[in-house]
């Protein structure tokens, strides 16, 4: 199976339930570059985690608001 990045790299990965964790990559598409972050559920007919729809992708060029923004956020 083709990715549909142009290329990705894995950042990180953070632990959503039993089944499903949250991948962390940054992606090119058509020369652009994103922050992709996105629920992948686990497959255990192949042992691998997969890719579902739900998630985020957002340009990098609004990245350091981003930043910004969880930098605010109270713990």
């Amino acid at each position: 199976m083709s990715s549909f990045w142009d290329s990705e790299e894995l950042l990180g990965k953070l632990p959503k339930n039993s089944r499903e964790e949250i991948h962390i990559k940054q992606v090119v598409k058509n020369g652009k570059e994103y922050l992709d972050i996105r629920t992948f559920w686990y497959d255990p007919a192949d042992d691998t985690y997969k890719p579902s729809q739900k998630g985020v992708t957002i340009p990098f060029e609004v990245i350091a608001e981003l930043k910004s923004i969880i930098q605010n956020i109270k713990e």
